[in-house]
């Protein structure tokens, strides 16, 4: 009985289950005749997208007919969904019984009741008559919703589909754009050309460089530093374009199609442009970020040795460069006290440098003090950071009058505020005791007068200087006596006039290049000048009467500082003021050396000139040697070519053919250096004939060259002495120059030209090699003849000034390539020689190239050039020649 409860309360809970169901089948198949208009017409729209109907219209246009179009059929659907009438148990019955096959209706049965339900044995009875109508109920199903429709609508219900599909099937793949068009206003689909898009990004101006052109082959990841500019012209636009992955837009309408947008890149991301709902363009942007500069003491500061300077080493970074670096220096203690700002000068804005700043501070009041240093770097985009401090102590000159050094301490306490200028004006006072020369006495009390009350604004603020000032001349006057004292005063005077004009061109920009201000600098330049040239005389005049001969310096004129001042004013006039003012700071080590310079200074100063004139003697003979030599090569290729042109056929021309030319002789024809390896297989091949009539013809000559030769020979040994004597160190291309030389005289003796051409160019190349060791020997300053110049550098180049040519050795200038003797030229450098062509001529573009002097090659020269480029063509289609020629010819073709 208990298992029979349980299978009626199952089949209860299935019925009760299936009839749910047939409810909502029977909504379904009702609810079509309300939905079958609204479907139909968004169908319709459907179609209308993908022939790009709404996309056709204005962008206000399409979105009230969507929205009609959307609007009437929810109204459509809503009205009609709301008047279907419930679906009754009844009815749900009837259509499981239909989907089931069931006869006779029999679910009837188990919704009646009998009509005595209180009798007992009648309720039993009817319980068993509902059980045994449920057991033969079978299986229950309820089918698919089938709404009833006519013809005609089973026509449209195949019709519209297929439409749809045929449609969708045309579009291809912009079938998803076009609908997405269609139902977005404002969106174009895929058929519509992109708008014209042109993209870069601009270098902030603290990383200079050439714009990043963007595309859509761009590298996947774009490298930029931060605070680079976005710029983006839009044409063809039919709407507002969106820059997306920037923070801040800028945009600009520049006319009804066309729209400009810039932003300021601050970190990565994708960067992205779409006009209407399109990409236009999308990068991937990586932003470097612009760091403070990394700023350290390379070292311990502090006073250089035997000097008066103070050594500050540094290293600075920071990847787009520094702009200025400077040390700020200050008493230990004193958060809030005097702070020397100390610049040291950069080469350009470097992004990795280091070095050692040796600025003269002995006239600051910290000289000798213990003071606390950081250094304070600036990077050209901005960025500024601060080393960590470091203690130690400024240099500080050593003064040997009484009067100077009561003088300086006396600066030193009122500079730094430890004493009031009207006790300053009482030590001063009784300092006026101490001494009985009137131009003391006298600039002491105006010393004094400026430090009392009733003084005039301002003149307390002169003292320090002019106190510094007298100083200097008290010890100079102790030393070295009133005349050279006097000379001394002078050029300093003449360096703060300089001094003071080139701040003040600085200070007023553009404006300090006027005519008047430059003058202004020229007549104060010219004071210096002759300052400096009478303080060498009374140097000269000392070292005379000291019994030490200074020799001459190689140079017409006695002015040794014109062309370091006509640098000065060049470099003022053209803006550089930070070169200008690191030029003159030379020229006042130059002068403070002069200053201090004692008899075996001057002694080392005369040895060291010596030697320079026998640097200059050794290159002048070097030129004359290789002079020669390269004559006698001119004699040899002379009497070598008129021996093989009277050996050529007669219909020659003088030229050799091509065809018959080795691929080595045809790069040397076009000037060019053959590979090594090719070299060495053309010459297993047999030399051109020669006539044995012009051989023999050419004695004469060829005798005078082999004695040419040994005499060469003779001069180059004396040359390689004298230059080991002078460095102590051998230049050891003479010696292969040597046996050279002599390998040319027996050919010259052989009569074989060919030899004796091959031995020439060696030597020419030995000697230029010795040149080169000749230069380094002489700049390295070994064997103690003082090339190096060093602290007793008191003339500019050693002396050789004044000759109105540019000083050699100089970055940009014009030196001295070992073979050309030239006045003052003590520091020839290879490095002179890289702007140069092989012929000695400028190379370079624009104002730098000297092109006047080009040879123009006539027009058989080109036809021959342009045959020998044929040649070297057709040898490199051939398969059957050396696969190293091949690679080589294949590479020099390249070029053409």
């Amino acid at each position: 009985m208990a298992e029979t409860d349980t299978a009626l309360r199952s089949g209860a809970l299935h019925l009760r289950t299936l009839r749910r169901r047939a409810q909502r089948v029977l909504w379904w198949e009702r609810a079509w005749e309300p939905l079958r208009w609204p479907l139909l017409l968004v169908a319709f729209y459907g179609l209308a997208c993908l022939a790009r109907i709404p996309q056709s219209l204005p962008d206000w246009l399409h979105a009230v007919l969507e929205l009609a179009i959307f609007g009437s059929a929810l109204w459509l659907i809503f009205t009609g969904l709301r008047r279907i009438p419930p679906v009754s148990t009844a009815l749900a019955d009837r259509r499981i019984e239909h989907d089931s096959h069931l006869t006779y209706q029999p679910l009837l049965s188990l919704t009646d009741r009998p009509a005595f339900a209180g009798n007992g044995e009648q309720s039993a009875i009817w319980a068993h008559h509902v059980e045994r109508v449920t057991a033969s109920l079978g299986t229950l199903r309820v089918g698919f919703p089938c709404p009833r429709t006519s013809l005609n609508e089973r026509i449209a219900l195949t019709a519209v589909p297929l439409a749809v599909l045929v449609a969708a099937i045309l579009g291809g793949t912009q079938t998803p754009s076009r609908l997405r068009a269609g139902l977005l206003p404002g969106v174009d689909d895929d058929s519509v050309p992109l708008p014209a898009l042109q993209a870069w990004i601009d270098r902030p101006p603290y990383a200079p460089g050439a714009p990043i052109f963007l595309s859509a082959t761009s590298r996947p990841v774009l490298d930029v530093p931060q605070g680079s500019i976005l710029n983006a012209t839009i044409t063809d636009a039919r709407g507002k374009p969106r820059l997306h992955g920037i923070a801040s837009v800028q945009q600009n309408h520049l006319d009804a199609h066309s729209w400009n947008e810039h932003g300021t890149l601050q970190q990565s991301g994708t960067i992205s442009i779409t006009v209407r709902g399109r990409t236009l363009g999308s990068w991937q942007v990586r932003v470097e970020p612009d760091l403070p500069p990394t700023v350290r003491w390379d070292g311990k500061p502090g006073p250089q040795k035997n000097d008066w300077r103070t050594g500050l080493p540094w290293d600075v970074h920071q990847t787009y460069g520094i702009a200025s670096l400077e040390a700020e220096i200050r008493l230990p203690g004193l958060a809030r006290g005097r702070v020397l700002h100390v610049p040291i000068p950069l080469d350009g804005h470097p992004k990795n440098a280091k070095g050692v700043a040796t600025p003269d501070l002995s006239s600051d009041p910290f000289a000798g003090m213990e003071v606390e240093g950081r250094l304070h770097a600036t990077s050209v985009s901005g960025r500024e950071s601060r080393s960590d401090p470091v203690r130690f102590k400024i240099a500080e000159r050593k003064f040997t009058d009484p009067l100077a050094r009561a003088l300086v301490g006396l600066r030193r306490r009122l500079m730094l505020g430890q004493e009031r200028a009207s006790q300053a004006s009482g030590e001063l006072s009784l300092l006026t005791q101490t001494t009985d020369e009137r131009a003391i006495l006298a600039t002491l009390g105006l010393e004094i007068a400026s430090l009392r009350k009733d003084a005039p604004e301002g003149s307390a603020d002169r003292v320090p200087g002019e106190l510094w000032a007298l100083a200097l001349y008290l010890d100079d006057l102790r030393r070295d006596g009133p005349d050279i004292a006097d000379a001394a005063a002078e050029v300093r005077a003449a360096q703060q006039a300089v001094q003071q004009q080139l701040d003040h061109m600085r200070d007023l920009g553009d404006r300090g290049h006027s005519l008047s201000e430059q003058e202004e600098l020229q007549r104060r330049t010219q004071a210096l000048k002759e300052a400096l040239n009478r303080r060498m005389q009374l140097l000269f005049q000392r070292a005379a009467q000291s019994g030490i001969v200074m020799p001459q310096s190689g140079t017409s004129s006695a002015d040794p500082f014109s062309d370091e001042m006509r640098r000065l004013q060049s470099e003022a006039n053209q803006g550089h003021g930070d070169e200008a003012l690191r030029r003159l700071q030379q020229m006042e080590d130059m002068a403070e050396r002069i200053r201090q310079a004692r008899p075996e200074d001057l002694k080392a100063l005369a040895e060291q000139m010596k030697a320079q004139a026998e640097a200059r003697a050794q290159r002048a003979a070097l030129h004359d040697l290789v002079h020669r030599e390269t004559t006698l090569l001119d004699h040899t290729q002379a009497r070598l070519s008129a021996a093989r042109k009277a050996a050529a056929p007669p219909d020659d021309g003088g030229h050799q053919d091509v065809s018959q030319m080795s691929t080595a002789d045809l790069l040397r024809q076009l000037g060019m250096q053959p590979p090594p390896g090719m070299d060495q297989s053309t010459q297993t091949k047999p030399p051109a004939p020669v006539d044995p009539a012009t051989v023999a013809a050419q004695s004469e000559e060829r005798r005078a060259d082999h004695a040419l030769q040994r005499a060469l020979q003779r001069v180059n040994d004396i040359l390689s002495r004298r230059v080991k004597d002078l460095t102590g160190k051998p230049a050891t291309a003479f010696d292969k120059a040597k046996t050279d030389m002599q390998t040319a005289r027996e050919a010259l003796a052989d009569r074989k030209d060919a030899d004796a051409q091959t031995a020439e160019q060696k030597v020419l190349a030995d000697l230029s090699e010795a040149g080169k060791q000749m230069r380094q020997n002489q700049k390295s300053g070994s064997g103690g003849k003082g090339q190096g110049g060093g602290s007793l550098s008191f003339i500019p180049s050693g002396g050789a000034g004044g000759s109105g040519k540019p000083q050699h050795g100089a970055k940009g200038q014009q030196g001295d390539d070992g073979d050309q003797p030239q006045a003052g030229d003590e520091d020839g450098d290879d490095d002179d020689q890289k702007d140069q062509d092989p012929l000695g001529r400028k190379m370079g573009e624009g104002d730098k190239g000297k092109d006047s002097d080009a040879h123009i090659p006539d027009k058989s020269a080109r036809d021959r050039a342009r045959d020998i480029e044929r040649e070297l063509r057709r040898r490199a289609s051939d398969r059957t020649r050396p696969q190293s020629e091949l690679d080589y010819l294949e590479r020099l073709l390249k070029s053409f």
